[in-house]
Parts: structure tokens; sequence; C-alpha cells
């Protein structure tokens, strides 16, 4: 078999068991569903994949690897790199950026970071909605969608928050913080991708208008961060 045929045919393969999964579910999906729907046969899956499970897998793992691509690509250009122009210190509680001009570049830096993991898991809705119906199953898979946890954590396996451990010493997730960056940064991206298609339909947006939509809403609530020429990351005042 060509390499080039054997590349299509696994992305048949992958496709097919996409457009299941997050249709009927992945234990409601059987391995000869996904072989007729890839118009192959089932001894080639097992070529391709060890079991059904390893396609989930393969698609829980790439979606990691692009997500922390996405992620590592801000961290370089809007984190790393104003620590050593000087422009941005971090504190144990704050952002500190040294003029105004510096936090409204950083501004736009999150923004155009934000569209690009909106861009991201809209790309990869059906993936999303897989890894939902997941977590709301008794099944060994229901904590795949939290794997997305793993970009806010601080230990050293978190690629994210090393490479800004290591540009200031000061870098660190609270609790509070992890807390905001899943459940008011990651879940409103997540729950946005896998109620698109239906939340489209029933509002008569369109998509530019439902994406812009969403991207100011985001906008609001990083605006709620910005004190000054400060990033708040913690605020105990009330």
């Amino acid at each position: 078999m060509k390499n080039d045929d054997g590349q299509e045919t696994r992305e048949r393969i992958i496709n097919a068991s996409i457009q299941l999964f997050s249709q009927k579910g992945y234990d409601a999906t059987t391995t000869g569903e996904i072989a007729s729907m890839a118009g192959v046969t089932k001894g080639l899956i097992y070529y391709y994949f060890e079991s059904k499970e390893e396609i989930l897998n393969h698609l829980v793992d790439s979606l990691m690897k692009d997500a922390t691509t996405i992620a590592m690509d801000f961290v370089h250009t809007g984190i790393v790199q104003m620590i050593r122009d000087g422009k941005l210190d971090i504190e144990t509680d704050r952002l500190r950026f040294i003029d105004g001009g510096a936090i409204r570049d950083f501004s736009r830096k999150v923004i155009d970071y934000y569209e690009r993991a909106l861009d991201f898991v809209l790309e990869k809705r059906a993936v999303i909605r897989i890894l939902m119906l997941e977590s709301l199953k008794d099944s060994k898979h229901h904590n795949d969608l939290f794997r997305l946890m793993e970009l806010t954590g601080d230990g050293e396996d978190n690629p994210v928050f090393k490479t800004i451990y290591e540009a200031d010493r000061d870098f660190t997730y609270s609790g509070d913080m992890s807390v905001f960056k899943f459940f008011f940064s990651i879940v409103p991206l997540i729950n946005f991708a896998a109620h698109y298609e239906e939340y489209k339909v029933i509002s008569s947006m369109s998509d530019r208008e439902l994406k812009d939509s969403f991207l100011r809403s985001f906008k609001i609530i990083f605006a709620s961060l910005v004190s000054g020429s400060e990033i708040l990351l913690r605020n105990d005042k009330t």
C-alpha cells in the first residue's frame, strides 16, 4: 500500500469515527459501522488502530497537541518576549506593565490569541462534542475533556507554565486563577463550539455575526481584569 493511499485511508477512518462518535456516542458506535462509513474492512481498521479506544485516544491527543501549540505561540510572543523587552513584570497576584502602551499591546495579543483559539475549537467542534458527551457519562473516558486542564497546571509537565516560569520566577497559578482559566476561558470556548450549529439556527445569526458577538463578550470579561497598567490575577477586595 502506497504511503499516500495509506494516509488517505487512515484519515477516512478517523473522519468516520468522528462523525459516528459525535452523532451516536462512543459506546454506541461499533467498529463495523466505522468500517462501513469509511469504506474499508474491519481488518483494515485494526491495521491502523489497535482498537476503537485507540481512535478516540488519538483524537484527544491530537486536540491537546494542537491546543498546546496555539497556547505556546501566544506565550512566546505575548508574554516571554514582553518580559525580555522589559515591558512586563509578573508578580504573584498581577501582571505589571511598563506603561499604557505595553498593556494595550498585550491586550491586542490576547484578543488575537483568543480569536485563533475560537477558530480552532470551531474547526474541531465535532471532536469537542464527543468529549462533552463522554464527560457526562460514567465511562472510562469521562475525564478526557478535563485534559485541557493540563494547560492550567503549575507542574513541570505543563509547557505553558514552565516557559513562563523560566522567564519570570514570580509566576504561579493560584487556585483561583486555575478555576478562572478553565471555567471562564476554556469552558466557554468548548460550550460555544459544541452548541454552535444549533445556536446559529435558533438565533438566525451568520457565522461572522455569531463569532463577533462571542468575541465581544470575551473582551468584556477580559477588560474586568485590567486595572490601569496592570492585569489582576487575583483580587481579594470585595
